[in-house]
């Protein structure tokens, strides 16, 4: 029972998961191509996420007291399995990779501009191997508590910058193609898919009142896809659509208007500390997710561990130095090279369920 998690606890999880994607990269790509449409984007891609969301909580609830990598070996078989599992291991390694460089890029950008990006990245790391050494538990409970603090945070930069939106700055309307719209939409959904499926490793039987662990994980991502929803909002209606593609981190610049008494300076520094909570749990996930596929294989996981973090912290060095050419490559390419082959592996693993149960 010591190892049992709340549902609240592996809930919030997806709130910090599924917006961590969308912080520069996302929000700039769906800003520049759907324009004023961008709000109608994020809406259809939410309805299209939950979709998503509906087959992850079926593989999920699937042999509840399988890890992923069995539920996988189980339904298509060992050799086919043992290639899928490898597989999803490499992509989780380039995931890892991808928020390394994400997290440093950012850092150094509203942060520490001065300071050597492999000492950010190791000050990170080590609070990160930390809370995934000490198991889902603690991951469970850390998540809970920065999903409070988000809150908090949420709700005092919207209580400031609603006073400063204007209406204007959201016309024209309906001046965006429906192919734009639906496009951009996808993209949202394919943001969401990569961060969310790594929520499947953690067990369900491991997790306290899990008959309504379905209802706990749809009101968190709902939390998470409005909070994105009313950032785009104060995006467009404080900036205007011109203004706002410019910006590299949109999100930090909206921070900047909020302003307490004319006289509390920098609050953005602290109310985008939830941005940081966002690449901190997906970190800690996705090294959850290679520590787990070690498990399973029963390699020496502690060497081949830190192995693959050593690895993966000097790519993300060497490959990503220029950060024009990364963004660009992650932008056109990267999304797809996760997004694509997940949503496949996902779709199939839930039909082979349901040709199970008919068989049973």
């Amino acid at each position: 029972m010591n190892t049992k998690i709340s549902k609240k606890g592996f809930s919030s999880i997806i709130y910090f998961t599924s917006q961590v994607m969308f912080l520069r990269v996302g929000t700039t790509q769906i800003l520049n191509s759907a324009r004023n449409g961008s709000i109608y984007s994020i809406i259809l891609g939410i309805i299209f996420s939950l979709i998503i969301l509906y087959f992850i909580i079926r593989l999920c609830n699937y042999e509840k007291d399988l890890s992923l990598f069995e539920k996988i070996e189980k339904l298509y078989g060992k050799t086919i399995g043992n290639i899928i599992n490898l597989f999803l291991f490499v992509i989780f390694i380039l995931f890892f990779i991808y928020l390394l460089w994400s997290v440093n890029s950012y850092v150094q950008n509203k942060y520490l501009d001065q300071t050597p990006s492999y000492i950010i990245l190791l000050l990170f790391l080590i609070p990160t191997i930390w809370c995934c050494n000490s198991g889902v538990k603690t991951i469970a409970k850390v998540s809970f508590s920065l999903f409070i603090i988000s809150v908090l945070m949420i709700i005092f930069a919207i209580s400031n910058l609603t006073t400063v939106i204007d209406i204007e700055n959201f016309k024209p309307f309906f001046n965006t193609p429906f192919i734009s719209i639906l496009k951009n939409a996808l993209i949202f959904t394919a943001y969401f898919v990569t961060p969310t499926f790594m929520m499947i490793t953690i067990p369900k039987n491991i997790i306290f009142d899990s008959k309504n662990l379905t209802k706990s994980v749809t009101k968190f991502y709902l939390l998470s896809a409005l909070n994105y929803l009313l950032i785009f909002i104060f995006i467009i209606g404080i900036f205007g659509i011109e203004l706002s593609s410019m910006y590299s981190y949109p999100e930090y610049s909206l921070m900047k208007k909020v302003n307490y008494f004319d006289f509390i300076q920098h609050v953005e520094n602290i109310a985008t500390i939830q941005f940081l909570y966002c690449f901190f749990i997906s970190n800690v996930m996705s090294l959850n997710f290679i520590k787990e596929y070690l498990n399973y294989k029963n390699q020496n996981k502690k060497i081949l561990f830190y192995m693959i973090i050593g690895i993966s912290l000097y790519t993300s060095l060497v490959l990503f130095k220029n950060t024009t050419i990364a963004y660009n490559f992650i932008k056109k390419y990267y999304i797809y090279i996760y997004s694509i082959p997940l949503l496949i592996i996902l779709l199939s693993s839930c039909f082979f369920i349901k040709i199970k149960k008919k068989e049973n």
